[in-house]
């Protein structure tokens, strides 16, 4: 029995003890969740201090970083402005000294000639304008052309436009040594801007320099000259030379394309150290008229389709070449204008032959086996003797006009002079005389009826001996006397012709 109580007892003071262990368990098992919940709380909390703190610091970074940004960005934008701004002027002080640099060859450019005396710039191509005309230059080839523009239509060439009108010319005779300025490698070629025109200069080294230049004559004297009726004898001027329209004069419509009235003065200059002989020479490439049924026309009214030699262009003084649209002519006599030697008309191939004169053949066609009517003009102006860097002119006249119109250059050349120190006057009647029945021909002097004396062949010698002295002397020419004496001569030709 009583082992069975101490059992009991032992029992139960097991139970109570483990009772016991079990709510000390329970009891520390709470202290410690609440220990570490403490501990957590605390970590947690300091981790979300230096979340934020670190947060702050970026914030603070940002921030900070931020500022440093716009810092730069306004450096950057002031640094841009000022580049800027030195760029701005950078490139106002080049265009200023590309300016200055213009100006200054520009001032280079602008030279004097040596031997003329007048101001110039030198260019590659040029071209002058009058109403629906145009010259046309260009300095690489030394060529020259001249333009009539029909409204609303293409522009179309008085000479031959192939290779930059390369087969029209001026040729220089120096002894008995002749250069084709346009084509002779020999001779170096310009072209000049001048205050009147354009001018092509041609120069032989150590030799000669040939100067061309190229004019319209000035617009009020061609309307003024336009305007006058065909009498004569309306026509007044004042002392200065102006000339003055009477009353019966009609003014010219506006609706009126005017002709373009073109001189061309050529100059030639020894640039040898001895005195020498030189002549000079124009082969024209026509290409007006060369569809028509008359290629040229003289103003006595003669007409040609085939070749021709004029000895001279007394009577003749101008060729026409014309189409339905297009005309110009050529005048080769008058006032204040170099008289030929001779003038020829034929097929270009022979105009353009090392011959300085060639032998005609009156009544040649103008074709040729490389080309059909392919006509020109040659003209032969006397030889001059020159001394060093002396220097002679020769001038002509050309005259453009378009819808169909005449040129009427003649007009012109009869009642202006071009030498602006010269009066003008009014042209007095030319005399005529007939030879063959032919049509009337003016001439510059009255020639009366030939005597026996004269048809003398002595007589004649020395007629011709006269006047071939006169072209051949080395002073000034008495042009009046020349003519004289070549109408003498004509007319003494004439009667020898009758009687035979």
């Amino acid at each position: 029995m009583k082992v069975l109580k101490k059992n009991r007892f032992n029992k139960f003071y097991f139970e109570k003890k483990v009772l016991l262990c079990a709510v000390l368990a329970v009891f520390a098992g709470g202290v410690f969740y609440s220990q570490n919940e403490n501990v957590n709380d605390g970590v947690l909390a300091e981790s979300l201090e230096k979340t934020e703190s670190s947060e702050n610091s970026e914030k603070k970074s940002a921030s900070e970083d931020s500022e440093k940004l716009k810092k730069e960005k306004a450096e950057d934008s002031k640094e841009k402005k000022e580049e800027s701004k030195k760029s701005k002027k950078a490139k106002k002080t080049e265009k200023t000294d590309e300016s200055d640099k213009k100006q200054e060859k520009n001032k280079e450019i602008t030279k004097i000639d040596p031997y003329l005396g007048d101001v110039y710039i030198p260019v590659k191509k040029y071209s002058l304008f009058f109403e629906n005309y145009s010259i046309e230059c260009n300095s690489e080839r030394g060529t020259f052309n001249f333009y009539s523009a029909q409204k609303n239509r293409k522009k179309t060439p008085v000479f031959s436009n192939y290779e930059d009108s390369i087969s029209s010319s001026f040729f220089l005779k120096i002894g008995k040594t002749v250069y084709c300025l346009n084509k002779d490698s020999a001779v170096q070629k310009e072209l000049w801007k001048t205050a009147n025109g354009a001018r092509l200069v041609y120069t032989i080294n150590n030799k000669a320099r040939v100067a061309i230049d190229f004019s319209f004559e000035p617009e009020e004297t061609v309307k003024k000259i336009f305007a006058l009726e065909q009498n004569d004898e309306k026509i007044v001027t004042e002392q200065d030379g102006n000339l003055l329209k009477t009353e019966e004069d009609e003014e010219v419509s506006d609706d009126v394309v005017l002709p373009g009235v073109i001189k061309i003065r050529a100059y030639v200059t020894n640039l040898s150290e001895k005195k020498a002989n030189f002549a000079l020479k124009s082969v024209l490439d026509t290409a007006v008229g060369e569809g028509a049924d008359f290629h040229f026309l003289t103003e006595n009214g003669l007409s040609f389709n085939s070749e021709h030699q004029f000895e001279n262009m007394l009577k003749e003084r101008a060729l026409c070449v014309s189409d339905s649209k297009t005309s110009a002519e050529f005048v080769f006599e008058g006032k204040n204008i170099s008289s030929p030697e001779v003038v020829t008309i034929a097929n270009i191939a022979y105009l353009n032959s090392p011959r300085w004169i060639m032998v005609s053949e009156s009544g040649r066609s103008f074709n040729s086996l490389n080309a059909y009517n392919n006509s020109g003009i040659s003209v032969v102006w006397p030889q001059k003797k020159l001394q060093k860097e002396e220097t002679y002119s020769i001038q002509f006249f050309a005259g453009i006009s378009s819808n169909g119109r005449k040129c009427d250059t003649l007009k012109y050349v009869d009642f202006v002079e071009t030498d602006s120190t010269k009066k003008v006057e009014k042209t007095e009647p030319a005399a005529s005389f007939d030879v063959q029945g032919s049509k009337k021909a003016d001439v510059d002097f009255i020639v009366q009826n030939v005597t026996e004396k004269q048809l003398d062949f002595e007589y004649i010698q020395n007629l011709i001996n006269r006047i071939d002295a006169l072209e051949s002397t080395d002073t000034d020419v008495d042009r009046n006397e020349l003519r004289q004496l070549n109408s003498e001569l004509d007319a003494i030709l004439a009667a020898l012709r009758k009687r035979n």
